[in-house]
């Protein structure tokens, strides 16, 4: 994981922390990446060794191996930049949205986020590894650098959104809800004043409130822009002086998923998104993905970024559904989203 420009890299191999449901945090980091839909029960790993490292020792590392370990860059190449990609389809998309806008209009949701998958049967090799991290360690400051892998499966990418930042009192988060492509800036409206997109992002600041509210006091910062590579963003930030230090696992469960990435409100329960099609295989898609130790934790939310096991690659990308919501102008958003992933990753060629 990197942040504010640190790099924590974890060595394998990795054993799941005991008593990971008490109410004392570890006093050594923890990884937890659990499933989108399935946080209880899903244990916290601990490896063996832990670096701080800076981006150019990163960068020093990955280009040592590659040089070590050239592959074949002809037409049989077998680096995932250069593998078939079979799209989502679009009519699993729409029977999503249309049941999604049909609860809205019943009044039982105001918003939910589905998401779609763009998968390859090439899956992920050490020098896609090295490649990827390579290209991340030059992602802009205002993305997070994450991945985490064993066993022949995992995660990497870089994603704009966190759960919760908790250092020693403070817990930091984020509403980032409402996107606009680049690409399409000069034809829209800006977020701050588009109505749909201001919507999707107040139904996650008010959820957000009412839920930080038992910690301590809650301050406000927005809602603001965010500019990424490829994407604008609505951004409203939280800060709250605790009253005492959570534990952390418990607090991940509390929160997750926002209405950014879940359903508001959040009584009306978000598992049912399972059933949709094209889901299979989603796993930690939009989940959280945290580094936690005894005082200080740093929960991301799992987007942006690219999912391997040993038969398949995925990436996936999910889009705020409202009363105002579009198909054609979702589905666009889906597509940018995930080039955006493939643009950062270094596997749009």
């Amino acid at each position: 994981m990197r942040h504010e420009g640190q790099w924590i890299l974890i060595e394998g191999p990795f054993e799941p922390v005991k008593n990971a449901n008490s109410s004392a945090n570890s006093s050594e980091i923890s990884v937890f990446w659990p499933d989108f839909y399935e946080l209880e029960g899903k244990p916290l790993f601990q490896g063996t060794v832990t670096y701080e490292l800076k981006s150019s020792d990163i960068q020093q590392i990955c280009e040592s191996y590659l040089r070590a370990n050239a592959v074949s860059d002809g037409p049989q190449s077998k680096i995932l930049g250069k593998a078939p990609w079979r799209e989502p389809l679009q009519e699993h998309f729409a029977t999503a949205l249309i049941s999604m806008l049909a609860k809205i209009k019943d009044g039982e949701i105001q918003k939910a986020v589905p998401a779609v998958f763009a998968r390859t049967a090439q899956t992920v090799s050490p020098h896609d590894l090295a490649q990827m991290i390579f290209n991340l360690s030059k992602a802009p400051e205002t993305l997070h650098v994450y991945g985490f892998w064993q066993n022949g499966e995992g995660v990497l990418g870089a994603t704009p959104e966190v759960l919760f930042d908790f250092d020693f009192g403070i817990l930091k988060t984020m509403a980032l809800a409402g996107t606009c492509p680049k690409s399409e800036s000069t034809e829209r409206e800006s977020l701050l004043k588009d109505p749909k997109e201001m919507q999707e992002h107040g139904l996650v600041v008010e959820d957000l409130k009412s839920r930080l509210a038992k910690w301590g006091s809650v301050k406000t910062e927005g809602p603001k822009i965010l500019e990424l590579p490829t994407l604008f963003h609505l951004k409203t930030d939280f800060v709250v002086k605790c009253h005492a230090t959570p534990n952390f696992r418990k607090l991940t469960e509390e929160l997750h998923p926002t209405p950014a990435l879940g359903v508001a409100p959040r009584s009306a329960g978000y598992k049912w998104m399972a059933e949709y099609p094209g889901q299979e295989g989603r796993r930690g898609f939009g989940g959280p993905f945290a580094f936690f130790d005894q005082n200080k934790a740093l929960c991301l939310v799992g987007i942006r970024n690219l999912q391997w096991n040993s038969e398949e690659a995925m990436i996936g990308s999910g889009c705020g559904v409202v009363a105002a919501s579009e198909l054609d102008r979702e589905w666009r958003e889906l597509f940018q989203k995930r080039l955006s992933v493939k643009k950062i990753l270094g596997l749009e060629l």
